[in-house]
């Protein structure tokens, strides 16, 4: 018989991706002291290893297609450091495309880390 109504599998996964992304970056900003939070130490030692560790589980928990998990986190990422830099109103529009190519770079070890939840998973007695 078939389901009707929504697939939720990956609606659940994907909303903590994207709020690891927010949470890290908001949660750094919050607690350093500069304004961008990747200028901050503490993004390098909280932020950071917090997406990679969610990316790796999130790869380990929903392994099909596990590249999505690190491009939703940095992705959110991207888009509430966009929407804060808004609503600070003293965004230099010039440093976008530069922050956007950043944020792609740092999307690169989570997609790596969702893989190896993948591949841990792969590899579990069922």
């Amino acid at each position: 018989m078939a389901r009707s109504g929504p697939d939720i599998s990956g609606i659940v996964p994907a909303l903590i991706a994207v709020v690891c992304g927010v949470l890290s970056w908001d949660l750094v900003r919050l607690l350093g002291e500069r304004r961008e939070a990747w200028d901050d130490p503490k993004y390098w030692m909280i932020g950071y290893p917090l997406m990679l560790g969610t990316a790796f589980l999130l790869g380990l928990g929903f392994p099909e297609h596990p590249w999505r998990w690190g491009l939703v986190i940095a992705g959110a990422q991207a888009v509430w450091a966009v929407l804060l830099g808004l609503a600070a109103a003293d965004v230099s529009a010039g440093l976008w495309p530069m922050g956007l190519f950043t944020f792609a770079l740092l999307a690169v070890p989570l997609v790596v880390a969702a893989y190896a939840g993948q591949w841990v998973r792969l590899r579990l007695p069922e």
